[in-house]
């Protein structure tokens, strides 16, 4: 299991800077640029909504191959669908396809991926806070995404703590227990997500055993 999620505040963004014939396409493809106007969103948020779902995506993979780096332009939306303020893909990465969720709205773009295209056992959620300096805006998440982890899993003995490549992972006193998590933060706002499901959990209890 996995977890990948991102968050982009577009008052922040510079919408003259991403809308440089020098800046968006380091981002995004000739064939995502076709995508963009189907998506009935100006032309800017269009490119920052691909930026979340690849960042997303990265640091999905990320967790899982030892010195990946992030290139965007290796990173392909393939296809959109909207459902109100959600837009839903499909990227294609180098170590396989994922479907990303995202919402836009009230100058923000949230996005999550997942191998499940149903997103079953994706639990995510953002925050406003009260400063954009990464003095608060790292603590703020943690605490934010633990307040949620600790209702889901019903215990209250856990913490964040990375991996040996930097990745944030849930760990609690039972060995049995490894939840991926994803951090995200931006100017004023932070986000999370993490992968937990009770089956996947007692089928590791049953091996480790």
């Amino acid at each position: 299991m996995s977890a990948g999620n991102d968050i982009v505040f577009l008052p922040a963004s510079r919408p003259e800077r991403t809308t440089h014939p020098r800046f968006y396409p380091r981002i995004i493809t000739p064939a995502e640029q076709q995508l963009l106007p189907a998506l009935d969103l100006p032309f800017d948020q269009g490119v920052w909504l691909c930026w979340s779902i690849k960042e997303s995506a990265y640091k999905y993979h990320r967790r899982h191959s030892t010195g990946l780096q992030f290139a965007p332009l290796k990173i392909t939306v393939n296809e959109f669908s909207c459902n109100g303020d959600f837009y839903f893909s499909t990227v294609s990465t180098g170590s396989g396809p994922l479907h990303a969720r995202s919402l836009v709205r009230d100058g923000i773009i949230v996005s999550i991926v997942s191998s499940d295209e149903n997103f079953r056992d994706t639990h995510w959620g953002f925050r406003q806070i009260g400063s954009p300096a990464y003095r608060v805006q790292s603590p703020a998440v943690r605490a934010f995404a633990l307040q949620e982890l600790k209702t889901v899993l019903r215990r209250d003995d856990l913490r964040i703590e990375k991996d040996a490549e930097g990745c944030p992972r849930v760990l609690a006193e039972d060995p049995g227990l490894s939840v991926p998590v994803s951090l995200a933060h931006h100017d004023r706002y932070v986000a999370w997500s993490f992968t937990y499901s009770a089956s996947s959990l007692r089928s590791k209890r049953s091996v480790a055993v």
